[in-house]
């Protein structure tokens, strides 16, 4: 048992530490990084019109079953092999942009996130923030950067906070007026 608990520790400790050296690197939940030839033309062609200029792209597939659930940035990559694969996933940096996007194998657009900093949030959602503790006692906004995120199919667009209470994270999702929408995590 005490080598079993070793072991597991010392996998958790590597996975942390992979996680560090790449820069923190986030994905996307149930995906897989895969090379740029194993991605649907459909997809980057998609990704170029939009994004003529993106450098540094890293591709991901993504399982239908985890997409359906709810497209969610996360620091784990966890798609097991041989998964049903429904989506696309497309990030890339430049110096004015950090973009993720979701995409149907036909090279359809479905949702995006671009992170921010908080003086490119509207007015109404740094309100919000600035009432966080008031509202919701105790909790405090833990990032510097924050996730616009669209819903192409929905039309619908919403920021995503982290917020800590306790040491509990909690995702806060609020409309472009400053409404919370809801709260996961």
């Amino acid at each position: 048992m005490k080598k079993y608990l070793l072991t597991t520790a010392f996998i958790i400790l590597c996975v942390s530490f992979k996680s560090q050296a790449q820069g923190g690197d986030i994905v996307i939940k149930g995906s897989k990084e895969i090379p740029k030839k194993m991605t649907p033309q459909q997809v980057m062609d998609s990704l170029n019109k939009r994004f003529p200029d993106a450098k540094a792209v890293k591709y991901y597939e993504s399982k239908a079953d985890v997409v359906n659930k709810g497209w969610t940035v996360s620091e784990e990559d966890n798609l097991a092999p041989g998964a049903d694969v429904g989506y696309y996933t497309i990030s890339f940096k430049r110096a004015d942009l950090k973009y993720y996007g979701l995409y149907d194998k036909d090279g359809n657009l479905l949702q995006s996130k671009v992170e921010e900093t908080v003086k490119e949030l509207p007015e109404p959602v740094r309100n919000s923030l600035n009432r966080l503790s008031q509202e919701h006692p105790g909790y405090k906004v833990v990032s510097k950067t924050f996730y616009k995120n669209q819903n192409y199919s929905k039309s619908k667009e919403y920021y995503e906070v982290i917020a800590e209470k306790d040491k509990v994270r909690k995702r806060l999702y609020y409309a472009p007026d400053g409404t919370l929408i809801k709260i996961k995590g």
